[in-house]
């Protein structure tokens, strides 16, 4: 069983790399770009015999203790 975290920045938090990246699009051409968002993609592979609730707590945990940082970070999980 596995499941996908995906992280990204809160709205309203700043990201200069994604700025700097809606500017040169900007710059290049591209037009009709509202905002630019960069997100992490994490998938956790859990053993044959594990418990899917458990894997989900597992999960949810990882996600939300390690993988992201609940002041500037959003995240969600799914299963895969």
């Amino acid at each position: 069983m596995k499941y996908r975290v995906n992280v990204q920045m809160k709205d309203g938090v700043l990201d200069p790399e994604m700025e700097t990246l809606q500017r040169l699009l900007k710059r290049s051409g591209v037009k009709g770009i509202r905002q630019l968002v960069h997100t992490q993609s994490f998938v956790i592979e859990f053993a044959d015999d594990m418990d899917e609730a458990e894997a989900e707590r597992i999960t949810r945990a990882v996600a939300g203790d390690v993988l992201a940082n609940p002041e500037i970070h959003d995240w969600s999980i799914g299963r895969v």
